[in-house]
């Protein structure tokens, strides 16, 4: 390293007066190199689409900060919502646009599907500009402030908020930001669309130009670094690339909001000069290249800067430390490479076409429309069948272009991609000092009879100059072949509709929900024509297990996925019934609605499946693998079978073995104790294996005997392909006596294979008499495809808190679960018995009710009037007249109801006014239980003889036992009239009816 840090102070000092900084950066780049950024552009993978449009409201105060280089559509961060007037007639939205000093908004905004033109007019607070919204006129206006240093704050929204829960501040000046503050006055004609989303057409960030600034070498002009106000708006990619580097940094804490935060130093000026002016060139009358992108402090550094040279048709470029910018444009060559300038004891390597994987012939792609409301829009396909021949086959790929929105920059663009991606060659080339340094990353070089770029510069400890090449040529940036770019027709604004007042073609059908474990319920279908219809924001619905409706408890239910026409609820859904069901929308703004008429399904609900497909059959296949499991003979007699071949010195299947012996045995009088305890271990070609084995048993003749076995085995096994390891551990008791024995397990074992893993673990006690056994077990399972179990075999499970409780068990008999108290959330029970319930809220689909269930039904008799004159009030009679309908005596009990309907009509003539009301009254108590006023019309006039008509169901009234007496109570049904203006005033109670339901305590 002190070679190279030598040549470089010399270097310095021949060509930059010896600086020490310079000598620094020399030598490092000797040592190491320096890589142009040419490698992979194509098919990356981003975070996210990197794009000219932030298309979203964000909402809250954990957003990152962010700013839009070049103009794009933004709509922001909604930071303050203010209303006042009355009824909250006026209201106002604030919304941050960008972090920095943006240039202005673009005369137009978009809502509602479409473009709308804003009118500049006279600023009437601290705003930079003030808008209205062509059409809306002062209903909808626009106040915009650009972030500028010492921005100060709108005092209208200080103002109109002054009374609010939440004001806006006078020091909230929000310096910094750009952005924008919505104020609308309601109209229900204008907003008949609801609120507008609005798409601002923002003019980003000011840039800093090191080429308008004397103050660097090669600049010339008043821009200065320090200086943000010497700044221009520009959408110059590379000029938005340079900006990024230096960084968007916080007025206060000077902190990098914004991009990477890179002095002037660290970049390599000459070439951003270069890319600059290539862009900023004129091409049919457009600039070369322009871009426009929204980025965020949370974007990834290396991601957004390949954007921007995506931008250039271009290649970051980090050159002797420096990071620059590889613009896409024809150079001219610097240098030839003879025979000369190659030494010949260093190897070289050429390589003419890359390989077919790298190689495509067909490239397609897509750019942000500003046609087409800043949606993305397709560019025409390069692909050239004379490549495809060469290639063998088509390979596509795609390279979109959505930080840039004119149609024939990005055709150009998409085109030059195409032409970089088919020159093929790359070299190695060993060349002299002499030349070596003469050239740097990123010029152009000729080299047997072909033009290269330099990709790659290094220099080796011996001095030795190595240069990495990549094909290039003019040709690539050629204007030949390549075509202008699509020509783009915005999509239509929708249309509104017919506005409808409900939704059409209603119907409804029964089925079934399944869930993804194949549990099934019944369910219900509703379907209905989509209507295209943006302020139709919910479908309703109301749904009655009955084909007549009138017979049972109305259900509801609602979806807000309106353009659909299908909805599917379980909700209230009951098995084996016919169902009813209607359905209405709910519009913003509000308008007038119908409910359709009521649909009956063509069949019943089905049943509630409560045993899974395949749940029983997996338990059953579960429950033979833990028997099995117990069943411990074969691992044993396994491990014995091992155990004496290795003590016999006869195990041919390994190559090498290992083990240790401890043997006790004593005997006397009949009774025999013995102790064995043996660990082996093998390898051989195909496994390995290690065992523990230990054995405790006594005996007394034959007649009885007890033991305790623990194994502890570990095995790999490999047979081909395949690997296997397993490890067993086990502790087993047994003990038997004439007929009778018992036994005790503790097993646990783990396998692995190139298929999958499994562990199991059981603990289990059998116990015998001949013939008759019982086994209890614990089972658990664990595999490496997610699924896990814990199976429990015993004819009777229970839980109890503790030893010395065992008044409230909880138990599992035969199963059968007994419990003395449960507390459940939720449950779903397809039959059930219950003695005693307490419920505080009911809802009953169908009911089959015992004999005197309801204890007494009661309707009295009903006098109806049609056509019925009240006394005029100018001619000495009352105002308010009382008509009695009927009357019912009610036994006292719990749960009394009274049900009253009818068809009330009232009549008003010409200049008169009047109110019709139903009453019911317990005359036991002189209580007023009920009333409703159903009409009160006010006719703006007429001629004599003219009706009003009204017509009104009469609602269900559930009697309040507070308002009751304790004895029977008689109840009372009359209309009610009332003249408030004028004379004529009839009324008519037809089909009226009054009933009284008692239920049983």
């Amino acid at each position: 390293m002190a070679i190279f840090t030598a040549i470089g102070a010399a270097i310095a000092g021949a060509l930059f007066g010896g600086s020490a900084l310079a000598a620094a950066l020399i030598g490092g780049a000797l040592a190491y190199g320096a890589q142009a950024g040419l490698n992979y552009y194509l098919n990356r993978k981003k975070q996210r689409a990197y794009t000219a449009v932030q298309g979203e409201v964000q909402f809250g105060g954990n957003v990152a900060v962010g700013s839009m280089f070049g103009i794009g559509l933004v709509k922001g961060q909604r930071a303050f919502y203010a209303k006042w007037g009355g009824g909250n007639k006026f209201n106002a939205e604030l919304f941050l646009l960008s972090n920095g000093w943006c240039d202005g908004l673009e005369p137009e905004v978009y809502f509602w599907g479409k473009k709308h033109v804003l009118v500049p007019v006279a600023t009437i607070s601290n705003e930079a500009a003030r808008y209205q919204v062509e059409g809306f006129g002062n209903k909808l206006t626009i106040r915009f402030y650009d972030g500028r240093p010492g921005q100060q704050v709108d005092m209208r929204l200080v103002e109109v908020s002054a009374n609010s829960g939440t004001p806006w501040k006078v020091t909230s000046r929000l310096t910094g930001y750009a952005y924008a503050i919505v104020e609308r006055e309601y109209d229900g004609n204008l907003f008949e669309q609801g609120v507008p989303d609005i798409g601002f057409i923002l003019r980003g960030l000011r840039l800093y130009d090191p080429r308008k600034d004397s103050t660097v070498v090669g600049g010339s002009g008043t821009h200065r670094w320090s200086d943000p106000a010497t700044w221009q708006f520009s959408q110059n990619p590379a000029l938005q690339r340079l900006n990024y580097q230096l960084g968007l940094r916080g007025r206060i804490s000077n902190r990098t909001l914004i991009g990477e935060g890179k002095s002037l130093g660290q970049l390599d000026l000459g070439t951003y000069f270069a890319a600059m002016n290539v862009a900023d060139t004129l091409r049919n009358g457009k600039p070369t290249y322009q871009a426009a992108i929204y980025v965020t402090g949370d974007d990834d550094h290396t991601e957004v800067l390949k954007e921007f040279d995506d931008a250039v048709a271009g290649y970051g470029l980090n050159r002797r430390g420096l990071s620059g910018l590889l613009v896409g444009a024809p150079q001219i060559p610097v240098a030839n490479i003879t025979a000369a300038d190659i030494p010949l004891a260093r190897a070289q390597d050429l390589q003419r076409r890359k390989s077919s994987f790298d190689l495509y012939n067909h490239m397609s792609g897509q750019f942000t429309s500003k046609e087409d409301q800043w949606n993305p829009a397709s560019l025409k396909p390069i692909y050239v069948n004379a490549d495809i021949a060469a290639d063998g086959k088509t390979r596509q790929t795609a390279n979109d272009f959505l930080q840039v929105t004119d149609p024939d920059i990005a055709q150009y663009l998409l085109n030059i991609r195409y032409r970089q991606n088919r020159k093929g060659g790359q070299a190695t080339v060993p060349v002299s000092r002499r030349l070596g340094l003469k050239v740097s990353e990123g010029e152009w070089i000729t080299f047997e009879g072909v033009t290269w770029l330099i990709k790659r510069w290094s220099l080796s400890e011996a001095f030795e100059v190595t240069l990495s090449l990549a094909e290039t040529g003019a040709d690539v940036y050629s204007e030949a072949g390549i075509e202008p770019g699509p020509i783009i027709i915005p999509s239509p604004p929708p249309v509104n509709p017919l506005l409808l007042s409900t939704v059409q073609n209603f119907a409804v059908e029964v089925g079934l929900i399944e869930g993804p474990d194949g549990y099934q319920v019944p369910s219900l279908r509703f379907t209905w024509t989509p209507p295209a219809d943006p302020t139709i924001t919910s479908v309703r619905f109301e749904y009655v297990g009955d084909v007549n409706p009138a017979n049972g408890p109305v259900y509801v239910d609602a979806t807000e996925d309106v353009e659909r026409g299908e909805y599917i609820t379980s909700k209230n859904v009951a098995p084996g019934l016919f169902y009813s069901a209607r359905a209405t929308i709910t519009t913003r703004p509000d308008r007038f609605k119908t409910w359709t008429p009521w649909s009956s399904t063509t069949s019943t609900t089905n049943p509630v499946n409560i045993y899974l497909p395949g749940l029983v059959e997996e338990v059953t296949e579960s429950v033979r693998d833990a028997v099995e499991f117990i069943d411990t003979r074969s691992l044993l007699e396994e491990a014995y079978r091992l155990m004496n071949s290795l003590s016999d010195q006869d195990a041919g299947n390994f190559i090498e073995r290992d083990g240790m012996r401890t043997e006790l045995k004593v005997t006397a009088g009949g009774l025999t104790a013995s102790y064995i305890k043996a660990i082996d271990a093998a390898v051989g070609p195909d496994s390995a294996i290690v065992q523990e084995l230990t054995r405790l048993t006594v005996e007394l003749d034959g007649k009885a005997n007890a033991d305790v076995v623990q194994l502890l085995q570990t095995q790999v096994t490999v047979l081909g392909e395949d690997v296997t390891a397993v490890a067993n551990a086990l502790t087993q008791t047994n003990v038997q006596l004439g007929r009778f024995s018992a036994s005790g397990l503790f097993r646990a074992s783990s396998e692995a294979s190139g298929s999958g893993a499994v562990s199991r673990v059981v603990l289990a006690a059998e116990a015998s008499a001949g013939a008759n056994s019982a086994t209890a077990a614990i089972f658990l399972e664990a595999l490496s495809n997610g699924q896990n179990r814990v199976g429990i075999l015993a004819s009777q499970f229970y839980v109890y808190s503790a030893a010395n409780q065992l008044l409230r068990p909880f138990i599992i008999q035969d199963g059968v679960v007994i419990a003395d108290n449960l507390r459940v959330a939720w449950a779903k029970i397809t039959d059930v018995q219950i003695t005693n319930a307490q419920i505080a809220n009911l809802t009953v689909g169908t009911s089959n009710l015992d004999f005197n269930a309801v204890t007494q039904t009661t309707t009295g008799v009903c006098t109806a009037y049609s056509q019925q004159w009240t006394v005029p009030a100018g001619s000495g009679g009352a105002p308010v007249q009382t008509w009695p309908v009927s009357t019912i005596t009610v036994p006292p009990g719990v749960g009394s109801q009274l049900s009253t309907t009818g068809t009330l009509q009232l009549y008003v003539g010409a200049g008169s006014r009047g109110r019709v009301s139903l009453v019911i009254r317990n005359a036991t108590t002189g209580v007023l239980v009920y009333r409703s006023s159903y009409i009160d019309l006010s006719p703006p006039g007429g001629t004599g003889g003219t009706a009003e008509t009204a017509t009104s169901p009469i609602d269900t009234y559930q009697i309040d036992p507070s308002l009751s007496s304790a004895a029977n109570n008689t109840y009372q049904l009359y209309v009610e009239t009332e003249v408030l203006v004028g004379y004529e005033l009839r009324f008519s109670f037809t089909g009226p009816t009054f009933k009284n339901l008692l239920w049983k305590r």
